[in-house]
């Protein structure tokens, strides 16, 4: 059987306050689509958040439905959960727009619920359009959806009552391992090992980078990230990231090798990643705003950018906020414009600001909270210092304080995991952990 999985689709996402259209999703989402009719698959699987959010405008249900259609069309099964995005909330039966969708035949809708009394399973029903599991050609697909902070308890609860199969078991889960998700919505490596005991093939989504787990070429468990970039620094990572080729063999059983698994990379809007250097004109007392603008413009004209890229421009070095009020979204408009490219994303979290005449005089205020606090975390972190990270120690104190202080401003949770994602030490942990999860 040759499957075709894809996951965290979002479809309807606004990126830099509508800047960048919405329908670059749903065209990264249509190469997958075409990929499995060219391929063809038997079934296309999607692992969860199919919308950014439960509440979507008219346009975006027309994206989808046209999206799907040809599947539908060429008789190929699509199979959905919802992810976090697609429901209002965890334990609600309020109806979704995937649930619309497997009402108008688009795609069959898997879902488990749990009450006191543990999991519900129930084979599919075509007439109410209900069930936890279907069988296509001999090869059972499990719906276990979005579990929230239950994840491993009601995971391991739903393997202890599966029925058994006399054939391979394809399991759809949203969630990642809880080593990166952080949010007690994870698995550990507990529930990942009873998983393989009784699982073919798992169908992840939720995390947006492509994760794998088991022999490469072969895995038996697969992440493959978001099909378009969520947000512009998700195009950082340079590994293939968007949907994945599985074949199964009908009569694979859990703990056999699988014919093949691949994490294949899709077309999508090009993004690149540039920097600039504001110390020159950071501590200007005239129009000093004014000279890093014309320093960005200068940079990006030099590339010779096409107009339907995208930039994520991070401004770094050292900057007198009492002398430059920099409005980074305004900016990023600005140079869009007159770099004649479809957006500019200007972030200024790495600068590093000051106050008085010049950066080499920090004030009191600036070195009390970070430098000392950077020297102390220092001094800890090398006498327990953090497992896979024992060469990184000046990046986990810097990371540390950074995000300290996003919380201290009252910053959003949202906000605070994705200046985290912004920084190369997850990937480092994603890496070493892969490796031991295998």
């Amino acid at each position: 059987m040759k499957i075709v999985h894809c996951a965290d689709i979002h479809l309807g996402r606004r990126r830099l306050d509508g800047r960048l259209p919405d329908i670059d999703f749903a065209t990264a989402f249509r190469f997958i689509v075409q990929r499995a009719l060219d391929w063809p698959a038997d079934v296309f699987l999607i692992a969860g958040d199919f919308f950014d959010t439960p509440q979507i405008p008219p346009p975006t249900l027309r994206q989808a439905a046209e999206a799907l259609a040809p599947l539908r069309d060429a008789k190929i099964p699509v199979i959905a959960i919802e992810g976090n995005h697609d429901r209002h909330l965890l334990n609600t039966d309020r109806p979704t727009w995937v649930r619309y969708l497997a009402e108008e035949h688009l795609l069959t809708l898997l879902s488990t619920p749990f009450t006191s009394d543990g999991p519900q399973l129930t084979a599919y029903d075509s007439a109410t359009m209900s069930g936890s599991w279907i069988v296509i050609d001999d090869v059972r697909f499990v719906g276990a959806g979005y579990l929230g902070a239950g994840t491993v308890r009601k995971t391991k609860a739903l393997l202890a009552t599966l029925p058994a199969h006399q054939g391979p078991t394809v399991m759809l889960l949203h969630a990642g391992p809880e080593y990166f998700v952080g949010e007690g919505g994870g698995f550990d490596r507990e529930t990942l090992a009873a998983l393989r005991d009784k699982i073919t093939y798992l169908a992840l989504g939720h995390v947006h980078r492509p994760m794998a787990h088991g022999e490469s070429g072969r895995a038996w468990a697969l992440n493959p990230g978001s099909v378009e970039h969520w947000r512009l620094d998700e195009a950082m990572r340079e590994e293939p990231r968007g949907y994945a080729e599985v074949e199964i063999q009908r009569d694979a059983l859990p703990g056999m090798e699988l014919t093949r698994t691949e994490i294949c990379n899709v077309s999508r809007r090009p993004v690149v990643a540039m920097e600039v250097d504001v110390s020159p004109f950071g501590n200007k007392t005239k129009r000093g705003a004014d000279a890093i603008a014309a320093a960005a413009l200068k940079e990006l004209k030099k590339r010779g950018l096409a107009p339907e890229t995208a930039v994520h421009m991070a401004l770094v070095g050292d900057l007198n906020i009492g002398r430059i009020a920099l409005e980074p979204a305004r900016m990023g408009v600005e140079l869009a414009e007159a770099a004649g490219i479809a957006a500019v994303e200007v972030t200024a979290d790495r600068l590093r600001f000051f106050t008085g005449r010049s950066s080499a005089q920090p004030s009191l205020l600036n070195r009390s909270s970070a430098e000392i606090e950077r020297a102390a975390l220092g001094e800890l972190l090398h006498q327990r210092p953090p497992r896979d990270l024992e060469d990184r120690l000046g990046e986990v104190a810097e990371l540390a304080v950074a995000m300290r202080g996003l919380v201290e401003r009252g910053d959003s949770a949202e906000a605070v995991i994705e200046h985290l994602e912004r920084s190369p030490l997850p990937a480092v942990l994603v890496e070493a952990r892969n490796k031991s999860l295998g």
